[in-house]
Order: structure tokens, then sequence, then C-alpha cells
């Protein structure tokens, strides 16, 4: 405490100290009573004061040495600060009593202002360092110090000031890379999975270009030719050569068969899903462009809380809504899959159906949980030397991006870090949803094949949790407004099941009752009905997100729990009955122009990488916010600029981690677990006509020009 009272002083005689402002209290977490001065004024302090002033503080006299170690390190912020022209300190406040004493009790810190100072002027003072103040990652000043006065001295004398508040100097105490196990252990798994999957494309490169040199009669010991030969029997029949197990697992890493299979396009009614998954993945990051990583934080936060409210600010605010979009098309492509493709037991049979149930399960962990394992750890361990700037090291071990891995991380793997204590969805803390995702799926894999069997049983099921869902809602939320937009409540899946319910019920209708439905939209005032209703629920909610957004601002008052309950329980219920009439109508041939461009064959191979943009987007912002020489200042400018540049920087990564590892993995999971052969609904007359003509192309990486030109060559023949 000595230290931090002389620290203290020697602050006081190099910034601004004057009657103090105090903020209204409680809507930052972690501060309280802020103090701002009005009329900045400089006061310098004599030796005496110094010593009186020490003595007030602490009853105590102040002895030689300790005013030598104030001059040394504090003292010395005079000349330091004459080198370093528009930097500000960080400021403190020094409260007094009714007789004008000091009272250590109210030392208060100033952190509205946020002030990252200049970094390069710093740099190029003699014998400064610059050193920036946060709590929870989130920076609150910055300054510019002797480099006398070391991290650990002024860690003790802010701890002793103020708890909770860390201090972190460029260029001292920062990991390297060279001197960091776990790092460089997942730096090598991603070296070695790349480099395996170039290998095996030049190995099947290498594979095609030897048989296209050989003839078809020609036999190679030893191996069976991928690229499907035509026989030469007598009644000229087709015939597939069956390949080896190496080669199917070599095309399985392909890079350019990932590439094909990114690239291809298919004609279905559901097309314009496509779409809406795009659009959708860049509603996400444009409002995690602004939200999330709050880290470090912006330089003037309380002005950027307000311009965020403003009405033009609608798109962003309500952004929330996009991850309703997803469980919605979740629930409903999976529910109206499994009901076209999965062939039901003549008798229902427990077994059979419990070991379809629990295959189900084991897909969708085995083809999401490599790619999210990989990017969690990434994160973890990585990202902190992906970021530079002067403030990079507040994603040390990942920052705000993964807080508390090291003791949560498990707790990701088995999709179960949204139920329990809070501080379990800080570990990757985007990827709640993949929790809820995963337990829905759980849950509604009973209600799809129930559909199969007794489906009115299934409906009403599904009913009783909706309505369920609602009553939780009720009675769970508070009055606190933060509870519904980002406290404990918002990834719960109790919070969180209206839209997936929804989506359940809408693949059923459609894949069981389709015919109906297509008469009932044939008319024009039924169809145009359903459009206003869905406008209506859709538009409403996403301005009921914007008003509950602007009860985060201080000059806004806070809803009562009854506004609270009211819009939780309504308007995730509205915006999945809008998406379920829009898909109903439009899976029906209507919607015209809008159809035609959600289905434009562009969003397909867009919508294979949603996947990987989610993982990665939240790491692509923090280069983008971390990597500069101060805090960002909000503009509408700005939030677009960072918004545009993190979705491309977002889909190349995404695009990366499904050529490398979301696509290998799955084709090689398809090949251990046989996935495709127990698709085993017959094909449709339309899919065998589609069928046909793919094999009348060459196929397995080799184009069509190419497959011309050789058959216009003459056979060679090798002796």
């Amino acid at each position: 405490m000595p230290m931090a009272v002389i620290f203290l002083i020697g602050m006081m005689m190099s910034t601004t100290v004057a009657e103090s402002v105090v903020v209204e209290e409680g809507w930052l977490p972690g501060f309280q009573n802020f103090t701002l001065p009005p009329s900045p004024v400089i006061k310098y302090f004599e030796e005496q004061e110094i010593r009186h002033l020490y003595e007030q503080m602490t009853n105590k006299t102040m002895t030689d040495s300790e005013l030598s170690a104030l001059e040394v390190c504090v003292f010395g912020q005079t000349s330091m600060m004459a080198q370093v022209s528009a930097f500000r300190l960080l400021q403190f406040h020094i409260g007094t009593n009714a007789s004008g004493d000091y009272v250590p009790e109210l030392i208060t810190i100033i952190p509205n202002t946020a002030v990252s100072g200049n970094y390069q002027a710093c740099e190029d003072a003699e014998g400064g360092q610059f050193c920036y103040f946060d709590a929870s990652s989130m920076v609150l000043s910055s300054m510019c110090v002797p480099t006398a006065c070391t991290p650990d001295m002024l860690q003790e004398i802010v701890s002793a000031l103020i708890p909770g508040v860390g201090v972190h100097c460029v260029g001292v105490d920062e990991d390297e890379f060279s001197s960091d196990p776990p790092a460089q252990a997942i730096a090598s798994v991603l070296i070695v999975i790349m480099s395996l999957v170039v290998i095996a494309s030049v190995l099947c490169r290498g594979y095609e270009n030897f048989y296209l040199m050989v003839s078809k009669e020609q036999e190679v010991d030893g191996l069976v030719p991928l690229i499907p030969q035509k026989s030469t029997t007598n009644n000229d029949s087709e015939h597939q050569t069956e390949p080896s197990k190496l080669m199917k697992v070599l095309y399985a890493c392909d890079m350019d068969t990932s590439m094909k299979e990114f690239m291809k396009t298919t004609t279905r009614p559901t097309n314009f899903l496509n779409g809406m998954r795009v659009l959708s993945i860049c509603w996400v990051v444009l409002g995690h462009t602004l939200a999330f990583p709050m880290n470090p934080g912006m330089d003037d936060f309380i002005n950027t809380v307000e311009l965020t409210t403003k009405f033009r600010m609608l798109i962003v605010s309500s952004g929330l809504l996009a991850v309703d979009t997803f469980f919605f098309m979740s629930a409903f492509l999976a529910c109206f899959l499994i009901l076209k493709i999965v062939k039901p037991d003549p008798v229902f049979s427990f077994i059979n159906t419990s070991k379809k149930v629990t295959m189900l399960w084991v897909d969708r962990y085995v083809r999401l949980t490599p790619l999210y394992a990989l990017c969690l750890f990434t994160a973890w361990y990585l990202l902190q030397y992906m970021v530079d700037g002067p403030l990079a090291n507040t994603y040390h071990r990942g920052g705000a991006v993964a807080i508390n891995c090291e003791d949560n991380w498990w707790k990701n793997m088995l999709y179960i870090q949204n139920i329990g204590d809070e501080s379990n969805i800080s570990c990757f803390g985007h990827t709640w949803y993949l929790a809820n995702d995963f337990q829905f799926l759980i849950l509604g894999s009973f209600l799809m094949f129930g559909f199969m069997y007794t489906p009115l049983a299934s409906i009403i099921a599904t009913v009783v949790l909706l309505i369920t869902s609602w009553i939780l809602v009720a009675v769970l939320i508070s009055d606190n407004y933060a509870d519904y937009s980002t406290g404990s409540n918002y990834y719960r899946p109790w919070i969180r099941f209206g839209p997936y319910g929804i989506g359940l019920l809408t693949g059923y209708v459609l894949a069981k009752h389709k015919s109906f439905v297509q008469k009932s939209v044939q008319s024009t005032h039924i169809r145009w009905t359903g459009y206003v209703v869905s406008g209506i629920f859709m538009f409403g909610c996403m301005v009921f997100q914007w008003a509950m957004q602007k009860q985060t601002a201080p000059s806004e008052s806070h809803w009562g729990k009854g506004m609270a309950q009211f819009q939780q329980v309504t308007y995730h219920i509205f915006w999945g009955l809008g998406l379920a009439i829009l898909t109903l109508t439009w899976s029906c041939g209507h919607g015209g122009v809008i159809v035609r461009f959600l289905s434009h064959p562009v969003f397909e191979p867009l919508g294979k990488v949603t996947f990987g943009v989610y993982l990665i987007h939240p790491m692509v912002l923090a280069v983008l916010r971390v990597s500069l020489p101060a805090l960002a200042h909000y503009s509408d400018a700005w939030l677009l600029a960072t918004a545009v540049a993190a979705i491309n920087g977002s889909y190349l990564g995404g695009w990366l981690a499904f050529i490398f590892i979301e696509r290998p993995i799955g084709a090689l999971w398809d090949l251990a677990s046989g996935r495709k052969a127990r698709r085993s609904r017959k094909p449709t007359d339309e899919e065998k006509y589609l069928k046909k003509q793919r094999k009348k192309r060459p196929q397995n990486s080799v184009t069509f020009e190419r497959e011309k030109k050789r058959k216009k060559k003459k056979k060679l023949h090798f002796d």
C-alpha cells in the first residue's frame, strides 16, 4: 500500500485533478463511482506537500528512500511526458471528506475514456515503455512510463489501489512461440494435416496421369484403375472397376475432389435455404463485429453504446435473430431429410430404430468435432501469435475468445458448456450454439423418428415442449435487462428451443403433407396473407430486438419484468413462425424474384463452408481489432469496412478448413461407417436420370475436356 500511495501522489503531479462528476452506477460491470473531471487543471505539489499527503493517507512518515523511489519511477514521468505529445495518462481522483482530508477509500479510476495513447510516440521516446491497464481484457487506459517502472512494480501499485485491474507493458513478459510447447504442438498438428492432404492430392494426380497413358486393354500389375472403365464384353454392358481401399482413402483427402465437391451444385425445391444460410452467417459476423469480441474495447465506450442504439442500427442490433434462423434450418432439414431418406421398418423395431438414432448422433459428432477442436485449440494457443500491435497481449492464451479454456475445454468437446455455471460458456464462447444444436438433435431425433410411426404423438410432444419452453422463460427471466440480452439465460436450451421445435414441425408437414400445402398456397389470397403475417412477425421481432438492445445504453430506462418476459416468450417463437410460413410457401415453387435470388447457384458453395466461417470469424475479428496502433474509434464506415473484411477473411479461412479438414474427415467417416450405404431409400426416377447423366461424364478428378481428348487419341500399346 505505501508504494501505491507513492505512485498515486506522483501521478497527481502529471495528470489532471479537479472537482469530479459522478457517473451513474451499475451499468458497466466491475466499476462504480466513476469520476469525470469537467475542466482539467494541472496541479503540482511541493515536496513538503507530498510528505503531508502521504502521512494523511497512510498515517506514516515518508522516508527519504520512499521519496527517492517516487522520484525514480513516477516523477520521471514529467520528463517522459515532455517527449510524448498528444498522450494522456491514466486518471485518478482522490476523494475528500467533509474536513477536506484525503480518504484512500474514495480513490477511483476514470475508465470512460479508455485512452490507448500514442504508442509510436512512446516507443520513440528515450527510456520509455508503453503500458496499458485492463480489466477482463478490456483496456481502460494506457500510459508511457519510464523503464525504471517495471510491470511487477506497476501491478503491485495498481492492485493495491484498484483490485482486478491488470497492467501489461509491451515487449515485457510476452510469450515467445519458440518457448511455448502447447502452441508448437497445435501448429505441428495443423502442418501435418495440411501436408497429408497435399501428399494425397499429389498421389491421386500421379495415379490418374499414369492410367491416362495406358490403354483399356492393358493391365498394370498390382494396381486397380480408379477411373471407371467400360467393359469390352459382347453385350457391351458398363462395368465400374472397384478402386482399392487405399485409393479410396487418398481420394477422400484429395484437394481436387474436395474442390469439385465444393463447387458442385444441385437443383432442389429447397435451394433457397442456401441463400438464407449465407446471408444469416454474414448477419452474425456483422453483429459480432461490434459486439464480439468487445475486448480490448473501443476508445469511447459510452458514446459507442449510445450510437449503436439508433434506429439505423436495426439490422445490427437484431443480428441475434440470425442464430434462431440457424436453429430453424437445422431442425427443418434434419427432419425433412430423415423422413425422405430413411426407410422405416414395416413394423416398429426398438433395436433397429435405436441403432439409427445412435448413428445419427455419432455422424453429427464425428463430422463436427475435429474441426471444432482444432479451431478451439488454435484460438487458445495460437491466436496470440496471429495478432500484432501494442494491445496484442490482451489475447494471451486466446484472450476474450478462449477465457477459462483450461478448465472447460472438455465441456465444449462434449457439447455441454451451455449447462451449469455461466463461466463454462466463456471458452470459445460463441460456440454455445453448437451445444444447443447438438442437444436439440438428441432430443429431436426421437421426435423425428416418432413422426414415422406415431406422428400425432410426436406432434403433441413437440407442442408440449414448446409450451414448456415458454413457461420456463416467463418464470426464469428477471427484471434485469442484461439477463435476457447477454446474461446467463441467453444461451440456455430452454430459451432457444422455440425456432427448433417449429422447424421440426415444418419439416414434418412438408415431408408428409406437401400436396396439401401446395394446394393451399395455390390460392393467391392465402399466399399473400402468409407473406403479410410473416413480414409482420419477422420485422416486428427485429424492431423488438432493437428496442431491447437500447436498454444497454445508460441514458435509457430499463424494462420491467413483465416486458422482459413478453419479449422473450414472443420474439423467438414469432421469428420461427415467420420462417415456417416462408419455407412452406417457397418450397412449393412460389416466391418469385426473392426465391430465385436465394436459390442462385453461387450460394450453394458458399453455404457449404458456413460451419468453418462460424468457427473462425471471432479469430478474424480479433486480428482486425487488435492489430491496430490504438483502440478503434466507432463510426458507421468503420463498422461496415471491418465487417466486410471479417466476412471475406472468415470465408477464406472457412474454405481452407473445408478443403483440408472438414470435407476429408467427412469423406473418411463415410468410408469407415458406410454412411451412404445406410441411406436405404430407393432413388426416384428423376434421381436415376440425373445419376445416369453424371455417369456419362468422366469422374474422379478427370475433366471432361481431358477425357474427350484422350478418346480421340490412338490407343497406346506397351510391350
